[in-house]
């Protein structure tokens, strides 16, 4: 047999052997896979394939352990940076607070003490009544003529009434007379305000501050004293004193 009969024997056996066939006799030389797989990228054998299996999962392992180890790392990381933001934020929190208190005392109110509160409440704080308001000896009260309006009277009466009738044993802070006084007052201003559209702005303050005066004057004690009966009896004239030149006994009429 010629030796080019004999090659071509030889190459038909082993395309045959390893599943390659002419493509005059039956297409192309690699067949389509099947289920995935190919005749590529294939173990040549039972034993490399085995090996290669082994090696695979080894490698597998190998990979998952180095991912595990990377996400780590990684949780790592980002738990160290979360602290970081936190302390952060709480540094930016005081930081501003610390700003804002600067900006406060160069720019802001000054605290509400010392003189200027002083003078603050020395206005605003209701005024003793005048000679003219209120006669101490008497305890009669000259009211503004906005509360000398007929719908004030019912009250002004009862206030009128614990003045004028007022001792050194019942008068004082948080004495009876001054407990009254307050709850007729506080009905005399609800009745001010209920009428506020018939009074200007200025009858309005002013009606407030004299109740307001008249509760102040209420704390203080009576101060025992001549009363005006007694006053008035006293400046009268004593009467001339004569005898009667008619009788002998030392009969004294008055006249």
């Amino acid at each position: 047999m010629p030796v080019k009969s004999k090659h071509l024997f030889f190459v038909l056996g082993l395309a045959t052997s390893f599943g390659i066939v002419p493509v005059d006799a039956q297409g192309p030389a690699i067949a389509a896979p099947s289920q995935n797989w190919s005749y590529i990228n294939h173990s040549s054998t039972l034993g490399e394939g085995l090996l290669r299996g082994q090696a695979a999962t080894l490698s597998a392992a190998g990979e998952a352990i180095y991912m595990d180890s990377l996400a780590a790392v990684n949780y790592a990381e980002a738990y160290k940076r979360a602290i970081e933001n936190s302390v952060a934020v709480t540094k930016a929190y005081y930081e501003r607070r610390e700003i804002r208190e600067e900006y406060m005392q160069k720019y802001g109110p000054k605290p509400f003490v010392g003189e200027a509160r002083r003078r603050f409440l020395e206005y605003y704080q209701p005024k003793r009544l005048s000679a003219q308001e209120f006669d101490a000896k008497t305890g009669k009260l000259a009211w503004p003529h906005i509360l000398r309006q007929e719908q004030f009277a019912p009250l002004k009466v009862q206030v009128d009434e614990v003045f004028t009738t007022r001792e050194p044993e019942n008068s004082g802070d948080g004495s009876s007379t001054h407990r009254q006084v307050y709850q007729l007052c506080n009905l005399l201003n609800a009745l001010l305000k209920d009428n506020i559209s018939s009074m200007t702005a200025d009858q309005y303050i002013a009606g407030q501050e004299f109740l307001r005066s008249v509760e102040l004057e209420a704390k203080n004690v009576v101060v025992p004293g001549v009363r005006p009966e007694d006053k008035k009896a006293a400046e009268e004239p004593i009467p001339e004193v004569k005898l009667d030149p008619g009788t002998t006994s030392s009969v004294i009429k008055l006249k």
